[in-house]
């Protein structure tokens, strides 16, 4: 004879106690998982640099339609402007003088500071995006004695290193890990991940903006500068930022590019993706000229320590439209265009 069968109440009372030891299983299989994607959002949130702001669209329309003329501020040694808005003409060859601003020169990863203390921190290969910065707002009056001789601490790591203004490297390093910017989360235009990811579009845009405004909170925003990624702009629309840049508003532009197609690089070994400022151009001989602060003797890369290089105007543009578009504001984004 077969078993009886059970009463159909038992089966129901049974099925609770069977679903509480399911979902019992469940959990001891799976809460290591999900503890350890808890504490990576925390971290996440904690470390990111929070969304940069975006500029006024009016503002950005006009900065496009050359509307915006760049400030002068007063006792300012820096020309004004040749126009207000769109020049009728540009010079056939205009360049800035570079006599300070090519000496600019990262310090090196392995070495001793300025005050003769050996040290070694890997991110020091990563300041270029500050360096062109610090390149930039030379031209907006902000020469190498901006920041004094002092210690400065990379805070992704802890490593202390002293710098004078030799080499403009105090207010690199300042700009790169002290300036404090509105809204930023951390101090500095680098990110404090380790290995630092360097610095962004965003960062380049805000840090001139706030640097050349003088620290302007009610204004800085929209100072000057506006970010351009290349795939929504072409050739020739760089090539007449530059002219107006440099021309007429007698500053440089910054550009990301890929490091090794331009002349002071060699082309062979991984891409590397990089900041230069363009301080002129020559249109006769098609020619743009670039300064770089990544130098041979600090082991940055480069081929040669500062100076003023030239590359064709095609090459340099090829170098530029070489990085992927990363719009996203995520830390470690905002690549693939220039600043002007």
């Amino acid at each position: 004879m077969g078993e009886p069968d059970r009463p159909h109440g038992l089966r129901t009372r049974r099925l609770p106690r069977m679903l509480l030891w399911l979902c019992f299983w469940v959990y001891l299989l799976t809460w290591p998982f999900i503890f350890v994607w808890l504490i990576t959002e925390a971290y996440a949130d904690s470390t990111a640099v929070p969304a940069p702001r975006s500029q006024e669209a009016a503002w950005v329309a006009a900065k496009l339609a050359f509307r915006v003329t760049r400030p002068t501020p007063p006792g300012s040694a820096i020309a004004p402007p040749a126009c207000t808005g769109l020049c009728a003409s540009y010079p056939v060859a205009s360049v800035l003088d570079t006599r300070v601003v090519q000496d600019t020169l990262e310090p090196p990863v392995v070495g001793t500071d300025a005050a003769g203390h050996p040290y070694a921190d890997h991110n020091m290969s990563r300041l270029c995006g500050a360096g062109a910065v610090a390149n930039t707002l030379y031209f907006w009056g902000k020469g190498p004695s901006t920041a004094g001789p002092a210690t400065h601490v990379d805070p992704a790591n802890g490593v202390a290193t002293y710098w004078t203004t030799d080499h403009n490297r105090a207010y690199l390093l300042s700009l790169a890990w002290e300036t404090v910017i509105p809204g930023w989360r951390h101090a500095g235009l680098m990110d404090t991940h380790d290995p630092s990811w360097g610095v962004t579009l965003y960062g380049v845009r805000d840090g001139l903006n706030w640097e050349a405004s003088n620290h302007d909170a009610s204004a800085w925003q929209t100072y000057f500068y506006t970010l351009v990624w290349w795939n929504q702009s072409s050739a020739e629309e760089f090539h007449q930022h530059v002219r107006d840049d440099v021309a007429n508003a007698h500053v440089p532009v910054v550009a990301e590019v890929s490091a090794r197609r331009l002349p002071n690089w060699s082309p062979q070994g991984k891409p590397i993706r990089h900041f230069i400022t363009v301080v002129g151009y020559d249109d006769s001989n098609g020619i743009y000229y670039y300064t770089d602060s990544c130098g041979k003797s600090t082991g940055c890369g480069a081929l040669s320590d500062g100076g003023v290089h030239a590359v064709s105007q095609g090459r340099l543009w090829e170098a530029i439209s070489a990085i992927p578009v990363n719009a996203s504001t995520a830390e470690g984004a905002g690549d693939g265009g220039y600043v002007w």
